[in-house]
């Protein structure tokens, strides 16, 4: 039986690490281009997982799934259509052929990073 590729035809994002710039009197968090961009694939944020973010004061603005990445968690911002989204939560699932990804929760972050 021929299995389904996943496609990941939803859009991509640039890649960006969270780092302290301890070089000013006061540390500054700047993000580091990891020069890398990755297509991805929406998938539906379900009404209840909002609503239990919002309660948190948090907002998640996508969820998606990229093929398999273990190197990316809550230090790594991403830039889609030129808005920054933190990345909140990493998890590695398989979709339902069986192939590895990595699904993201997205949020807005407190406020933009200076991109260096």
């Amino acid at each position: 039986m021929l299995k389904e590729l996943p496609e990941y035809t939803s859009g991509k994002f640039h890649l960006y690490r969270i780092s302290t710039d301890e070089t000013k009197d006061f540390p500054e968090e700047i993000l580091i281009d990891e020069n890398m961009d990755i297509w991805f694939r929406e998938i539906s944020v379900f009404d209840r997982t909002r609503y239990e973010f919002n309660q948190g004061g948090i907002e998640v603005t996508m969820k998606i799934r990229i093929p398999k990445y273990s190197d990316i968690g809550s230090r790594n911002m991403c830039e889609i259509d030129g808005t920054q989204h933190l990345v909140y939560n990493a998890a590695q699932v398989r979709d339902k052929n069986g192939f590895e990804e990595t699904e993201l929760t997205l949020v807005r972050p407190e406020s933009e990073l200076v991109i260096v």
